[in-house]
């Protein structure tokens, strides 16, 4: 199978630079401008979710426009552009704003499940 092109070259360039800043849009619009993610609390919950939509968002967005196109220089661009958000975005949540350091996620972060039910269990009246 062969994965031609259905754009001339100044198209896919076009095609390209727009899939780019589409990506950035995408997530301005989900996580806000990468100041703001810099003034907020380090490794904010509602910050975090929020990237992972963009990131998502932006995954689909790029690979339809490469599938419709059939360009590979539109993939390329689009999918770096999002690699590229994804670094700069992280390091803006994990940010201290006070402190300009890098921090680690709160040990309260990741809890343990309580009063979960073991497999095995499931199903069955514990008695």
């Amino acid at each position: 199978m062969q994965f031609k092109s259905v754009l001339k070259p100044e198209g896919s360039v076009v095609s390209s630079i727009a899939v780019a800043g589409s990506v950035y849009a995408i997530y301005a619009m989900h996580v806000g401008t990468i100041a703001q993610a810099h003034a907020s609390d380090a490794n904010h919950g509602s910050l975090e979710s929020s990237r992972k939509k963009a990131g998502y968002t932006s995954f689909l967005f790029v690979a339809a426009i490469t599938l419709i196109t059939r360009d590979a220089n539109v993939g390329i661009l689009g999918f770096g552009s999002i690699v590229a958000m994804e670094v700069v975005t992280r390091h803006a949540i994990m940010v201290e704003p006070f402190s300009g350091q890098v921090q680690a996620p709160a040990e309260t972060t990741y809890t343990q499940a309580e009063n979960v039910v073991p497999i095995q269990d499931q199903g069955y009246a514990v008695g």
